[in-house]
């Protein structure tokens, strides 16, 4: 199984600032200790391809997929979902 999205499209993405956290992100990110800058410097400086896991269908959007990687990151074993719709989204960032 291979990603749905480049990773390389998604870190260009992040650096073009096109890029957003789900609210859900965001609060599992915060209550890791990790800010939106962290997030940043996890996917566009630390994840590559050999962290890919598994494509899903994203929730209650059967035509949108999310990519899967897992990372550890400072110390902590992450499960990172990311999908790109007009710019990339960090749909979930959590411990594992």
């Amino acid at each position: 199984m291979h990603p749905t999205y480049p990773l390389g499209l998604i870190k260009g993405l992040m650096r073009d600032n096109s890029w957003f956290m789900t609210r859900s992100a965001l609060d599992t990110a915060g209550d890791l200790g990790f800010d939106e800058e962290d997030v940043f410097d996890c996917v566009v400086n630390q994840l590559s391809e050999t962290h890919f896991y598994k494509t899903m269908s994203a929730r209650g959007a059967a035509n949108c997929m999310q990519d899967v990687y897992r990372i550890t990151y400072q110390g902590v074993r992450i499960y990172l979902k990311l999908q790109v719709r007009v710019e990339a989204v960090v749909v979930s960032f959590k411990k594992q």
